[in-house]
């Protein structure tokens, strides 16, 4: 958590945490949603044959132009897609947040031991601090669109901030290569774009899709789920069964593809696994499981009775955003859900 469903995490927390967007660069004007989902034809200029670098231009999720006169060798992380991308491309951040940053930092697929020595970003995940920020010295820093949109303003004359919020997995596969194309990586924003879709379509074949699955998270009762338009939910309905709907668009303002649920309507559904990220906001809180279980409908549904409940990493699974953290969560959810097939 967390950062890829912070938006409704904090809705279900009653917390108003969207900013102002703040442009550093010429916004262009285009709509957010069109230039989100092309972001991979961006650049102004590609890389030449001989591997030089040449200037290049890309567009954000906020639909807001950033142009590099020169290749960026050193990027900052205040969201855990930034670290997910960084590791994809054989690279390492200057400097990340410490606020659920570094948690996805040192898991074992991507920098490990390592991810503890990265300098510091101190502050909140809200807020990160600019001076230590600035102190990194970064050519990039890469934040989550609708949360890290007012450091353009505290930035404006250090570093370009490239906001991102991938809603599927193609549009993370977007991110990837528009960073790539920005540090000089374009060769292994590619290789680990194709590495992830041959991963999943393996899947998709293999798979027998007769397991209804479903992901959930929060941190008390008043959980969510992630939809079939939700970044999971995108990877998990093409492997499995997964009838998690966004009926109605004002269930979900963020258009995040999550929405608060109830366990009356969990029980319609009845899903035979469910995968939990649990999220922590104090000292001592517990899994988001365990405090289901205190509730009598929870033992109602067949995932709990078969015992096919499944806390999962959150940083990994709900933060992560990249490819790296969605083959995992493929690969973690397969080997759960069908053991003996993958």
């Amino acid at each position: 958590m967390k950062n890829k469903k912070i938006s409704i995490i904090i809705f279900l927390l009653a917390a108003a945490l969207l900013v102002s967007a703040c442009g550093n660069r010429a916004n262009t004007g285009a709509d957010p949603a069109e230039e989100q989902g092309d972001l991979a034809t961006n650049a102004a200029i590609m890389e030449t044959s001989a591997g030089e670098f040449e200037p290049q231009t890309v567009v954000d999720a906020t639909g807001t132009k950033l142009e590099f006169p020169v290749q960026v060798a050193r990027v900052a992380c205040v969201v855990s897609l930034c670290v997910d991308v960084l590791a994809e491309l054989g690279l390492e951040p200057v400097a990340i947040a410490e606020s659920g940053v570094r948690t996805i930092a040192i898991q074992p697929e991507f920098y490990g031991a390592k991810g503890e020595s990265f300098a510091s970003i101190g502050g909140s995940f809200f807020e990160p601090n600019l001076e230590d920020i600035v102190t990194a010295k970064p050519d990039l820093v890469i934040g989550l669109m609708g949360v890290h949109d007012a450091l353009r303003e505290g930035l404006d004359g250090v570093a370009p901030v490239y906001l991102a919020n991938p809603k599927s997995y193609t549009e993370s596969i977007a991110v990837l290569e528009a960073i790539g194309r920005l540090t000089g990586k374009s060769a292994e924003a590619k290789a680990a774009g194709e590495a992830f879709l041959a991963k999943l379509d393996n899947a998709k074949q293999k798979s027998p899709k007769d397991k209804k699955a479903l992901i959930m998270y929060g941190s008390d009762v008043n959980f969510a789920i992630v939809t079939d338009s939700g970044l999971g939910g995108t990877v998990l309905k093409e492997v499995t069964a997964y009838p998690w709907r966004v009926n109605d668009p004002a269930e979900d303002p963020y258009g995040d593809g999550s929405i608060t649920y109830s366990l009356e309507k969990l029980l319609e559904q009845n899903p035979d696994v469910i995968f939990i990220e649990s999220y922590s906001y104090s000292p001592g809180t517990k899994p988001l499981s365990e405090q289901m279980a205190e509730l009598p409908l929870w033992s109602k549904l067949k995932a709990v009775q078969e015992g096919k409940v499944v806390e999962v990493r959150s940083p990994v699974w709900g933060d992560g955003r990249g490819t790296r953290s969605l083959g995992i969560l493929l690969d973690e959810s397969l080997d759960y859900m069908y053991p003996d097939l993958f």
